[in-house]
C-alpha cells in the first residue's frame, strides 16, 4: 500500500532544540476577574490580555509542511514572523489552580469554553461574575487560555485575530482563481461577502452561478444581473433569479494569499511557551510561572465544530510536537467535528463547514482519513489515520470525541467509528473513546433563520455531558484513571444503520431523505502541495458509506449517552431537520438545527391528531413518576461516569419543577 502524508519524513526528525519559538510577549492588561470573585476553595481568577510574537525556520522538518512558508519574507536570521492576540483565565495564586491548562481553540475568533462548559452566555471578554457561569471551570482550577489562529478576522467583537505574512512568488503576487458561495436565507438579503478582495471588480471578470441544490447543473447569472460593490462585496440586482435557499457560487481571481498555515504553528508553540519557558527573549516572564518556573504541569485543549476540527487537523499533521520535540497536548476533546480544516492551502478559508446536502459542498476539509486509527482508503489503497504522525513519534495525546446526532446526519461521523468503506466497525485505539450525545444538535442555540427549518429546533442541553467529558479527560492526563468506555453507535448490534425512520410517520415531522453523502473531489494535480488548481473542484461518482443512528418507535436514538430528556422523553427530538416545502432547497437537510417535536399531552390529544407516540399522560402516572424516572436515568448516567453529581441533582430539580 502507498502511505499517505509525511510519516516518513517525522521518523527521521531529529532531537535538536529549536531556533523557531515566541520571541516576545506583550501583556496590555491584567486585571481581576468577576471583580475578585473566589471559587471553589477560595481561588480568586485574574484576566491577562496581550499579545504574542514569534518565528518559524521555514527549512525545520516540523515547519516544511506549512504551505506557502517557504514563499513568505524573512527577517534577518532567515526566520518568519507571527504574531497573535492571546487571552487568559488564571488563578491569582497558580498553586491554588489544579495544575492544569486548558487551552480553548477559538471558533471563528469567538471564546467558547465559558459558554460550553460553565454555561454561560457568550463573551469575547469575559468580566462579570456574570461570565463566568456556573463557575464549573474555576471551582475546578482549570487556567483557561486562547489565542488567535485565523488571519484577517475583522476587528470587531475582541475578537482573537492573527498576523501572518502573504506569500510571494518571486518578486510578484499570486494570482489564481478561488471560489465563494453563499446561501441567502432571508428575503432581500441579496448581498455576500468575499473571502477575498477580488483582483478585477469588472462582472465580465467573474462568473457567478446559481442552483437549486447541489445535484443540478449550476446556471450562469447574466452578468449585468449582479454586481460588485467593492473589491471583497457583490449584491444581486433586483431582475436577477432569487430563491431564498437557492446556492449561488462566485468564481473569480484573487492574489496575494496569506500563509494561513501558519495558525498551526502558533498555536503549537504559544501553548508549548507557556508550558515549558520561564521567559520571553527579552527576560519578560512566562505569565504562568511561579517562582521563575512554569507552574503547569498538563496540556488540555478543547475544540467545538470549526475549532474541533482544528484540533483534528493540529494533530493529523504533526503540530503536537513541538520543535524542541515535546509534547504540546496531553489530552484534547475534539467536540461536534467529524472533518478536518481548509487552514492549510493556498487560499485557504478555514471559516467554511462542508455540508454536502446543500450548498458548501467543493471546500476541501472531508477527505480522506476520517477515523483516528489508520485504515486503507478503498478508492486510492493509501494507508492513513488522524493519529498516523503522533503515533509514528510517539505523541499522541489522550482523546476524547464527542459529537451530536448533526454530524452523523452532516459531517459523516459514522466513518470516524467504521472502516473507510462504511461495513463494519472500527477499532479505535485504547488512547481514544468516542462518545456520541444521543437526540441533540450540534450547538446549543438555533443556527438558521426562523422559518427557514420544518420544525421546531432541539433545546437538550448536552453541556452537563462536556463538563462530565472533561473531567475524565483530565483524570485520565493526570493519573492514568481511564474514563468510561465510548458509547456510541455499531454496525454489529445494528444501532448504526443506512436510515432512521419510526416505525409509523409523526405528525408534523418530515422526514429527511438520508444523510448528507461523502463523495470524493478532484481538486486538481496540486492539492497534495495545498494548492487548488481546479476553478472549480470535481465530485467523482466515488462515494464513501454513511450511516446514522437508529432510532426506536418514538423516533428517538436507541444508542450513544442518553440524556434523562432522551432516555424519560417528552418528545421526539434529533440532530437533523429539513427545509421547509416553501423555501429554496424544500426537504433537504436544514444546516446545523435539529428537531423537537413534543407529544401529545393526552391520549385524545394524540388520537385526534393521528399521533402513534403514547401521549404523556399514558406515559407517566403524573409529574411526580416522570420526575422519579429522570432521577433514576440521572443516577444511573453519574454511576457510569457520564455525568456529574452536580449536574444530576441539577436535572432532577428542573424534572420536579417541569409543567409540560
Amino acid at each position: 500500500m502507498k502511505c499517505a502524508g509525511y510519516v516518513g519524513l517525522f521518523v527521521l526528525l531529529t532531537t535538536t532544540a529549536s531556533e523557531a519559538r515566541v520571541t516576545r510577549i506583550e501583556i496590555a492588561r491584567r486585571e481581576p476577574f468577576a471583580a475578585g470573585q473566589t471559587f471553589g476553595d477560595a481561588v480568586a481568577y485574574e484576566k491577562i490580555v496581550g499579545r504574542f510574537h514569534g518565528e518559524l525556520d521555514p527549512a525545520h522538518a516540523l515547519n516544511i509542511g506549512i504551505v506557502d512558508l517557504d514563499r513568505a519574507p524573512r527577517n534577518t536570521r532567515g526566520r518568519v514572523e507571527y504574531s497573535s492576540d492571546f487571552y487568559i483565565l488564571k488563578p491569582v495564586d497558580l498553586a491554588k489552580g489544579n495544575g492544569a491548562l486548558l487551552y480553548d481553540v477559538n471558533n471563528r475568533g469567538n471564546k467558547r469554553a465559558l459558554i460550553q462548559f460553565n454555561s454561560a452566555p457568550a463573551s469575547n471578554d469575559p468580566t462579570t461574575a456574570e461570565h463566568a457561569g456556573n463557575g464549573f471551570l474555576m471551582r475546578n482550577g482549570f487556567t483557561v487560555v486562547w489565542s488567535g489562529w485565523i488571519a484577517d478576522l475583522p476587528a470587531t467583537n475582541n475578537a482573537l485575530r492573527i498576523d501572518v505574512p502573504m506569500a510571494t512568488a518571486g518578486s510578484g503576487p499570486i494570482e489564481q482563481p478561488v471560489w465563494d458561495e453563499f446561501l441567502f436565507n432571508v428575503d432581500g438579503a441579496m448581498q455576500g461577502r468575499l473571502t477575498f478582495p477580488a483582483v478585477r471588480t469588472a462582472t465580465g471578470e467573474a462568473t457567478l452561478l446559481v442552483r437549486a441544490r447541489n445535484a443540478d447543473e449550476p446556471t450562469v447569472i447574466a452578468a449585468d444581473q449582479w454586481e460588485f460593490l467593492d473589491a471583497q462585496t457583490i449584491r444581486l440586482k433586483p431582475a436577477a433569479p432569487f430563491q431564498i435557499g437557492a446556492i449561488y457560487q462566485l468564481i473569480y481571481k484573487a492574489a496575494n494569499p496569506r500563509v494561513t498555515g501558519i495558525g498551526f504553528a502558533a498555536t503549537r508553540d504559544f501553548v508549548s511557551f507557556l508550558r515549558y519557558a520561564a521567559a520571553d527573549d527579552s527576560g519578560a516572564p512566562n505569565p504562568l510561572t511561579t517562582a521563575g518556573r512554569p507552574a503547569l504541569d498538563r496540556t488540555l485543549a478543547h475544540g467545538t465544530s470549526q475549532s474541533g476540527r482544528y484540533l483534528r487537523d493540529f494533530v493529523y499533521r504533526g503540530f503536537n510536537e513541538d520543535e524542541s520535540n515535546r509534547i504540546v497536548f496531553d489530552g484534547i476533546n475534539p467536540h461536534v467535528a467529524t472533518a478536518r480544516l481548509f487552514l492549510n492551502h493556498r487560499f485557504a478559508q478555514p471559516n467554511r463547514m462542508v455540508h454536502i446536502a446543500h450548498g458548501f459542498m467543493f471546500f476541501p476539509d472531508v477527505s480522506f482519513p476520517f477515523a483516528y486509527e489508520t485504515q486503507s482508503d478503498p478508492f486510492t489503497d493509501a494507508s492513513d489515520g488522524i493519529l498516523a504522525r503522533c503515533t509514528a513519534r510517539g505523541n499522541c495525546p489522550k482523546l476524547i470525541h464527542t459529537n451530536t446526532g448533526t454530524e452523523y446526519w452532516q459531517s459523516g461521523q459514522s466513518l470516524i467509528t467504521t472502516d473507510a468503506r462504511g461495513t463494519r466497525d472500527g477499532t479505535p485505539p485504547e488512547s481514544v473513546r468516542i462518545y456520541h450525545f444521543a437526540g441533540t444538535q450540534h450547538v446549543e442555540i438555533q443556527t438558521m433563520p426562523k422559518g427557514v427549518c420544518g420544525t421546531p429546533y432541539n433545546t437538550v442541553d448536552y453541556r452537563p455531558l462536556l463538563r462530565a467529558a472533561l473531567a475524565s479527560l483530565d483524570r485520565w492526563v493526570k493519573d492514568g484513571t481511564a474514563p468510561p468506555p465510548s458509547r456510541h453507535p455499531r454496525i454489529a448490534d445494528g444501532s448504526l444503520a443506512t436510515s432512521a425512520a419510526p416505525a409509523a410517520p409523526i405528525p408534523g415531522f418530515p422526514l429527511a431523505k438520508g444523510p448528507n453523502p461523502r463523495p470524493r473531489f478532484d481538486y486538481g494535480p496540486d492539492f497534495a502541495k495545498g494548492i487548488i488548481s481546479k476553478t472549480l473542484p470535481v465530485a467523482l461518482k466515488d462515494s464513501y458509506r454513511v450511516l446514522v443512528p437508529a432510532v426506536d418507535d418514538d423516533g428517538n436514538e436507541v444508542s450513544g449517552i442518553r440524556l434523562p430528556d432522551i432516555a424519560v422523553p417528552t418528545a421526539t427530538t434529533t440532530g437533523w431537520s429539513v427545509r421547509r416545502a416553501d423555501v429554496g432547497g424544500a426537504g433537504e437537510l436544514c444546516y446545523l438545527d435539529g428537531s423537537a417535536v413534543p407529544f401529545a399531552r393526552t391520549k385524545a390529544e394524540r388520537q385526534a391528531n393521528g399521533d402513534p407516540r403514547p401521549s404523556l399522560e399514558e406515559r407517566y402516572r403524573d409529574r411526580a413518576d416522570y420526575a422519579a424516572k429522570v432521577q433514576q436515568a440521572a443516577t444511573e448516567l453519574t454511576h457510569e461516569g457520564y455525568l456529574l453529581p452536580e449536574d444530576a441533582e441539577r436535572i432532577a430539580l428542573k424534572a420536579s419543577s417541569n409543567s409540560w
